[in-house]
């Protein structure tokens, strides 16, 4: 059987010699050149196609073998790879779910946007600018006085920040009158404003509170200046005093006129849309790149593709074998004669050994 597993692709003298070795014994001569057709399959035949069959069967076999452990590793991952493409298909949901609704905004809200990216930028940059310098003023007159650096640079810190926060009144005043621009009869908007109907209100619930916010952030301001020109005061004299206090009352004027420069209603649901969409496309991502769908997608490639090539080795060892026993016909022709003249085409695949007739 080694010899004839080696003729799987080439064949080998050895099996070629084992072929032409094969003497049917002399009966009697043909009487035509076809076969006759009283003469069924010689024994040589039959054992020929046994032969053959059992390649089919042995490749198949060692096809299992070789792609045993890729079946075995592709199997392992089947509940794990399931559970995550179910979840990549949800989030492939999710994914087209939020580009709609971005898609939707857009179209419904877009034109009412009176913020571009530039602006964000500019935006943060001109917070930070503000909140040092508050930050270094502060700073700087109380490790003069002899406070600790780190307390005094926690202290200037918080002072910063508190100047720059109570410019935030700045956007909601902002908002505020953008509202009353966008307020319009609810009857009278599209179809597709109406999902965006808080929009259009131009409800002045708002006022009290931003007038309470307001004076909460002029009393921060004026906390901010006096604890600046007394500390300042107290340091470098009156003159100096007067001008930080100035300059955080201006610092936090500048909070109040860069907040209000940036607020926009619309363009911030438009960017909290945006954000939901590119999380959503993350997400995706991330689970797409599961190595557990890849890993069990390469075994089953490997595995398949094993037994595609051991199955066409095993056709060819199939019909090596068929092509030997023709040979033994052939180099008799006066028992066999030269061959039959409606001869049925072969069957290639696995049978019963009582099928073969």
């Amino acid at each position: 059987m080694s010899a004839l597993r080696r003729t799987s692709i080439n064949p080998l003298d050895e099996a070629t010699a084992e072929a032409d070795a094969v003497i049917l014994p002399h009966i009697d001569r043909a009487g035509a050149v076809p076969r006759p057709g009283n003469i069924g399959k010689f024994t040589s035949e039959r054992e020929y196609d046994a032969k053959a069959q059992t390649q089919i069967e042995t490749f198949a076999a060692e096809s299992e073998a070789a792609a045993r452990e890729s079946t075995v590793t592709a199997a392992g991952l089947e509940s794990v790879s399931t559970a995550s493409t179910s979840l990549i298909t949800g989030a492939a949901s999710s994914v087209e779910t939020a580009r709609k609704r971005l898609d939707h905004a857009i179209q419904a809200l877009g034109h009412l946007a009176r913020r571009d990216m530039p602006v964000k930028v500019r935006y943060w940059i001109c917070l930070i600018v503000l909140c040092l310098g508050d930050t270094a003023g502060i700073l700087g007159a109380a490790i003069t006085l002899g406070e600790i650096p780190i307390v005094a640079l926690g202290q200037a810190v918080a002072t910063g920040v508190a100047a720059v926060t109570a410019g935030q009144a700045g956007a909601d005043l902002k908002d505020l009158r953008l509202a009353r621009v966008r307020r319009r009869d609810l009857e009278e908007l599209t179809e597709d404003e109406q999902r965006y109907r808080q929009f259009f209100t131009g409800t002045e619930a708002g006022i009290s509170t931003l007038k309470l916010v307001g004076a909460l952030s002029g009393a921060v301001v004026a906390i901010i200046s006096v604890g600046i020109f007394c500390l300042r005061l107290s340091v470098e004299g009156l003159t100096s005093g007067i001008a930080f206090g100035m300059l955080a009352a201006a610092t936090a004027l500048g909070s109040f006129l860069a907040n209000y420069s940036y607020a926009d209603e619309i363009a911030d649901y438009l960017a909290r849309a945006e954000r939901t969409y590119a999380k959503a496309i993350k997400t995706h991502h991330k689970l797409a790149a599961d190595p557990a769908i890849q890993n069990r997608a390469e075994a089953l490639a490997t595995a398949a593709s094993i037994k595609a090539e051991h199955a066409h080795r095993g056709r060819a060892a199939w019909w090596q074998l068929q092509a030997l026993s023709r040979r033994i016909l052939r180099r008799n022709p006066g028992v066999a004669g030269h061959g039959a003249a409606d001869e049925p085409a072969e069957v290639i695949g696995r049978r019963f050994r009582g099928d073969a007739a």
